[in-house]
């Protein structure tokens, strides 16, 4: 059964560490949110135009 989970992660582009994003994710598992919340991150750094990719770290889910 999913559940919905608050997270909050620190996001960088690997040569900045460019702030943090937080949100909601329903995931069957906390292993599946976090692939899910990583997911996300990198593709708003798409979205938003980013020249590198963004990636999620220290992802805390509550």
């Amino acid at each position: 059964m999913a559940r919905t989970y608050h997270w909050t992660a620190q996001v960088s582009d690997g040569k900045h560490h460019d702030g943090e994003s937080a949100g909601t994710v329903r995931a069957g598992s906390e292993a599946e949110a976090r692939t899910l919340v990583a997911d996300w991150v990198r593709q708003d750094g798409i979205r938003k135009g980013a020249k590198r990719p963004w990636t999620a770290s220290n992802i805390q889910l509550t």
